[in-house]
């Protein structure tokens, strides 16, 4: 609570906005900022005409979601002032930056663990700076959509992914262009009954009386205040208006998109019977990506296949893929860094995920090990392996502090079962997210194996994600890469008109 009496005069300043009024004006700056919408008459009301720089240098996507929690904390109905008066806005903006450094005050550098909050200015910094794109969605429909994890998503939500995901984007569409929207609209012509719709609405919407106490409870007055995170991206619709509460407002239309398509795990993950059959659609769709961009003859791919240890029975690495020049190694990950390792300011929460993390690694060279030793069907040729372990979700370890302290629990867990740690070296290993992969094996597949990897493992590149490294190392090939995989998979996600057209997605 240091930082309380810091954040006052914020709390004061925020409550002569209109709290409505405001989210409408988030929702406006979010598609500016975000999307790259042109602001039209109204906003920026009072801006120095002589100030040639745009507002996206001076007011950043982690702001935004900054200001819409202070908005529901502190906002009232009604107030003589509004975001759309650069003014107004202006000082809401440096009152956050203020704050932020508020939070650190009177600290030195021996107690503020810089690389460690490093940790956590990516995972607040670098999902707004990812193009959101249609893969999101496809994903969503390879992995969700799988006969049994489809099965557990139609007994839980009360609908199929495909539904699902044609509301998502529904409602994104109808968001690009206006900031309201009635819950008891009707999409029957998407095939989706009332009561499936209804359900949807339920699950992504929030009251603003909730909203504000969900928020409330988050809150933290001391180094964690900017990280917080915000009940938005579970509920980004708010119910605003308690005599029609139908009425539905979004202030961040990202935080929508992500909800109906990667935020269908949250919905699941609770399910006793759901972590085997995501874990295995997981593991199915990145071989399916692999066998889309690497085929044979330049590639040969092998599936994971079981073998017997004694009595023990062995699953092995779940992708083995190889050319003239090397072998991949992939082991697949579904576990997802937890909300309070990404935003805490103390490590406990980050230890213990980092250490599922180093479990996943030292399992998978293990398997490795168990393939160079002929107790697999894989035949070693001498070429150089690369361990990549993927994640369905980005985990930002770039932080040379929180990849020492991942280092540490690899180095323990290697020791338990006797693996030399010089394994470290001669077969670095890589964590990438399946959003990276899914770029990188098309680097791969013009390149080859070595020529990408070898590079990567280089004592200087580790730290680097696998997506920027891929970009800047490999500008040119990144010029024929397919954004828009598996095309005849959107014929089946979209709808189709009478006569059986492709149609679009409509509000």
């Amino acid at each position: 609570m240091r930082l309380y009496e810091k954040y006052k005069p914020f709390r004061n300043y925020m409550r002569r906005f209109d709290i409505v009024s405001s989210l409408v004006d988030i929702w406006r700056y979010s598609l500016h900022v975000m999307e790259g919408d042109e602001l039209p008459p109204g906003y920026a009301i009072g801006k120095n005409q002589q100030t040639t720089r745009p507002l996206r240098e001076y007011l950043f996507p982690w702001d935004l979601d900054i200001l819409a929690r202070e908005i529901v904390l502190n906002a009232g109905r009604g107030g003589d002032r509004s975001l759309k008066n650069w003014n107004h806005l202006a000082i809401a903006v440096n009152h956050l930056r203020r704050l932020d450094e508020a939070a650190y005050g009177g600290r030195t550098e021996e107690q503020v663990d810089i690389m460690f909050q490093l940790h956590r200015i990516a995972h607040r910094q670098f999902p707004w700076q990812t193009n959101m794109g249609v893969n999101p969605m496809m994903r969503a429909f390879k992995i969700f959509g799988e006969s049994a994890v489809e099965a557990i998503v139609e007994r839980q939500l009360g609908m199929t992914t495909r539904q699902f995901l044609l509301l998502g984007m529904a409602l994104g569409g109808h968001f690009i262009r206006t900031s309201s929207i009635s819950a008891n609209q009707e999409y029957g012509v998407l095939k989706i009954s009332g009561e499936a719709s209804r359900a949807f609405f339920s699950r992504i919407t929030c009251s603003l009386e909730q909203l504000k106490a969900d928020t409330a409870k988050r809150q933290s007055y001391d180094s964690d205040w900017t990280y917080v995170w915000n009940p938005l991206e579970a509920t980004p619709l708010v119910s605003f208006d308690r005599a029609s509460p139908d009425r539905l407002v979004c202030p961040i239309p990202r935080y929508l998109l992500r909800r109906a398509s990667a935020g269908i795990f949250y919905d699941l993950v609770r399910a006793a019977d759901f972590d085997n059959p995501f874990g295995n659609s997981f593991q199915a769709y990145i071989g399916e990506v692999t066998k889309t961009f690497c085929a044979p003859p330049q590639f040969v791919t092998l599936a994971e296949e079981p073998y017997y240890i004694g009595n023990n029975k062995m699953h092995g690495v779940d992708w083995i893929v190889s050319d003239k020049t090397a072998h991949l190694f992939i082991e697949c990950k579904t576990k997802r860094l937890t909300v309070n390792a990404k935003t805490l300011g103390d490590a406990v929460a980050l230890n213990k995920d980092l250490c599922v993390m180093a479990t996943a690694i030292v399992q998978h060279y293990r398997n490795i090990q168990d393939a160079l030793e002929k107790r697999t069907k894989w035949v070693p040729n001498g070429l150089s392996i690369y361990p990549l372990v993927l994640t369905l979700e980005d985990w930002f370890i770039l932080s040379p502090r929180v990849n020492e302290m991942l280092k540490q629990h690899v180095l323990r867990l290697l020791a338990e079962i006797c693996i030399p740690e010089q394994v470290l070296d001669e077969m670095p290993y890589t964590i990438a997210s399946a959003h990276e992969f899914e770029i990188a094996v098309q680097i791969i597949a013009r390149r080859g194996i070595s020529p990408v990897m070898s590079k990567k493992t280089e004592p200087d590149q580790r730290l680097w994600s696998l997506l920027p490294f891929i970009t800047s190392e490999f500008n040119d090939e990144m010029r024929y890469v397919n954004w828009r995989l598996f095309a005849d998979d959107w014929r089946k996600l979209l709808p189709r008109k009478p006569d059986g057209r492709l149609g679009t997605i409509i509000d």
